[in-house]
């Protein structure tokens, strides 16, 4: 019977930490959920229709930028 309290302190450390590591995962369960539904969120409103005036960030939309003038084709003297 010498060895029995320890049998009883290793069964306590082990539903002790059991116990820790249930709670730390409920934490973390909890905290993907949020992130999930975050997520589907973000992703409900970039379904939805956004009128081109306007961008996410609130800023009036800004017409492109007309592409740089076409220079002539050069002909290289001394090729002939």
């Amino acid at each position: 019977m010498d060895y029995l309290e320890y049998l009883f302190a290793g069964f306590a450390v082990f539903w002790a930490g059991l116990f820790g590591y249930l709670l730390w995962l409920q934490a973390r369960l909890r905290a993907l959920a949020r992130e999930l539904e975050r997520l589907e969120e973000r992703l409900a409103e970039a379904d939805a229709p956004v009128p081109e005036a306007s961008l996410a960030s609130g800023e009036p939309a800004r017409p492109t930028p007309a592409p740089p003038p076409r220079r002539a084709p050069t002909t290289e003297r001394g090729a002939e």
